[in-house]
């Protein structure tokens, strides 16, 4: 298959489905195979140049093999019309048995007219079926584009200051109250625009999730939808795993009886998390009530220290973590129903349920593309951002931002048997993680904008193609040697004295090789010579090279040429052409006046072994064309 941009006439409109386009291998092929069909004719007119030659050469000598009057006969319908029953009749002369031997004129005439129209109608079948096959689609080209379009997104670091290890990560924006310690107590657009960014709602930034990695993209009022481009940005990746298989529970029986729930978790110890669940008071009754002060947290993991369940990342020595960061999700809903919730994911008590996952938290560094026609966002590449931003960005996280949304947002999944519940909280995690962090960001050049230009591409199917390109050449080679051939031949000239010229002014000079050319391609020469008129004119004629000035043309007076029966000299009734007068005449059989050719011809001398044709006619040199 073979696809070329072809010229089209776009409304210039990036969602518009309507366009003009032209196929130019379809109009190449409808032009050529027009031409092919016109100049067949000429070629084999060309090639009648050709057999003239031959012609003229074999009737120089009488014992040279030379055509018979059926092979003329075929010989002017095949080069004069070239049409299928031409050359089917022909093929069925040649396919006889007993018939004359076929000169070498006759069979290169009969070859080459075969030839040049199975080629040329070849090409008209190519030609169809290349327009049946090929098709044309819409597609859009990338344009590159001049524009600093600000669609990148990096840390801005004069938010949260200078990376500085002695502090906690961000510890401008950290601050303690009376009644604990806070994220950003006093920069309340910072949560409003978190939350924005959650819900999608923020003019400026927003949420993309590609291959399991929420990405930050700019937001609709940055007006990119039209344009293609690559961006800086960051994003964050979430894998979470259910700790339900590693806990130690307290066996229950009354729970296990009547409860269709897994016993009471009392600690992780097997996961490594001893301290998990988390809670600083209240205990679990026997009977599988629990009145352990379990809240939802997501704690974080610095080597051995736990983090986030009083004052966020103030809990550690060092706020500064490593990157993928550790942390331990721990949700509790105080649903009476749960009880019932069997097989989910949670553990279920008689007046609770409770999730633990352990969660490895990737951010990431990323170069982005958007695709404007799909509307589609893809990664290029990614890589693990440095341990320094990674602490700064899971800093609200520790500090609980999001957790009350997560458990609220997961409840209906852990309800009802929980099957996605693992792999939504993944999503949620990512989605909350890299939100809040949106407020730290400020926005950079893109790189490789380009503007999607609508074109039309043909696509045209290779093998009729390639036959069309490979008969054209074939065409054009059989096109030259044809006319080479016909202007190296040797072409007499024939002396035509001025008494017998139609001026009477001064002598001529004629081609024997177009007269010959003429007789072999018009069956005129044959009529004026069977009819030569009785205006003592018919010597002239019969050298003229145009087949219109060698018949002799009649009023009613001289006769006309009928059609039908007549009686032959001895009387016998012969179907055949007749001369006809008058209708006020009688009408008689033959009367093709004889000329008194012994007293009107005077034989010259020949030339080149080439006899008088006529009288006072005689053939005096050779031309090359």
């Amino acid at each position: 298959m073979f696809a070329i941009t072809e010229p089209s006439d776009p409304d210039g409109s990036l969602s518009s489905q309507t366009h003009s386009e032209t196929l130019r291998i379809l109009m190449f092929s409808a032009l050529a195979s027009h031409l092919v069909s016109v100049t067949s004719t000429i070629l084999v007119t060309l090639l009648a140049y050709r057999s003239a030659t031959q012609w003229l050469r074999a009737s120089e000598n009488p014992d040279n093999v030379n055509l018979s009057p059926i092979q003329y006969g075929l010989l002017v319908r095949t080069l004069g019309s070239g049409s299928l029953m031409a050359i089917i009749n022909t093929l069925r002369y040649t396919s006889r048995s007993k018939r004359a031997r076929a000169p070498r004129v006759f069979k290169e005439a009969f070859i080459g007219v075969t030839g040049i129209y199975i080629l040329s109608h070849t090409v008209g079948v190519i030609d169809l079926w290349l327009h049946s096959s090929a098709r044309s689609i819409s597609v859009f080209r990338a344009v590159p584009t001049q524009s600093d379009a600000q669609f990148g997104i990096t840390y801005n670091d004069t938010i949260c200051g200078p990376f500085n290890k002695t502090e906690l990560p961000c510890q401008n924006l950290i601050s303690t109250q009376l009644d604990g310690t806070y994220w950003a107590y006093d920069e309340q657009w910072m949560y409003l625009e978190g939350y924005d960014t959650i819900a999608n709602s923020n003019p400026e930034i927003s949420l993309e999730s590609v291959n399991d990695v929420v990405i930050l993209v700019p937001g609709p009022d940055r007006n990119f939808k039209s344009t293609g481009f690559i961006i800086n940005t960051h994003g964050l990746q979430v894998e979470c795993t259910n700790l339900r298989d590693q806990c130690n529970r307290m066996m229950a029986p009354i729970i296990e009886a009547f409860v269709h729930g897994s016993g009471p978790v009392t600690n992780c110890s097997k996961a490594g998390y001893p301290r998990i669940p988390y809670y600083t008071s209240g205990d679990l009754k026997i009977s599988g009530r629990d009145t352990r002060n379990i809240q939802s947290l997501v704690i974080g993991i610095i080597g051995d220290e736990m983090g986030g369940m009083h004052n966020g990342t103030t809990d550690f020595s060092s706020g500064w973590t490593s990157n993928p960061a550790s942390t331990v999700v721990q949700l509790r809903w105080g649903n009476a129903t749960a009880q019932w919730n069997s097989g989910t994911p949670g553990v279920s008590y008689l007046n609770a349920l409770d999730l633990y996952v352990t969660c490895e938290l990737s951010y990431l560094d990323v170069t982005a593309q958007y695709d404007p026609i799909e509307a589609k966002w893809s990664i290029l590449e990614k890589s693990l951002s440095s341990p320094e931003l990674a602490s700064v960005f899971w800093t609200p996280m520790i500090f609980q931002l999001g957790t009350d949304d997560l458990k609220h947002t997961l409840q209906p999944y852990i309800m009802n048997k929980g099957v996605q519940t693992v792999d939504m909280l993944n999503s949620l995690m990512a989605k909350y993680g890299i939100a809040y962090a949106a407020p730290l960001m400020q926005f950079t050049a893109a790189s490789n904008v380009t503007t999607p230009q609508l074109v039309a591409v043909g696509l045209y199917p290779a093998a009729p193609t390639l036959l069309l390109v490979g008969c054209l050449y074939l065409y054009s080679l059989i096109a030259l040697v044809i006319f080479f051939l016909a202007c190296t031949a040797n072409n007499r000239t024939i002396f035509v004295p001025r008494q017998i010229t139609r001026k009477k002014e001064r002598d001529e000079e004629r081609s024997a090789l177009d007269v010959a050319q003429t007789w072999l391609t018009d069956p005129l020469p044959f009529v004026g010579s069977i009819f030569p008129g009785g205006d003592g004119q018919h010597v002239a004629r019969s050298v003229e090279s145009d087949p219109l000035l060698q018949v002799y043309d009649s009023d009613w007076e001289l006769g006309k040429v009928g059609i039908g029966l007549y009686k032959g000299s001895k009387g016998e009734m012969i179907f055949g052409l007749m001369r006809q007068s008058h209708s006020r005449s009688k009408r008689y059989g033959r009367v093709f006046s004889t000329v008194d050719e012994d007293g009107a011809l005077q034989e010259k001398v020949p030339v080149h072994g080439s006899t008088v044709i006529g009288p006072s006619l005689a053939v005096i040199g050779k031309m090359e064309c």
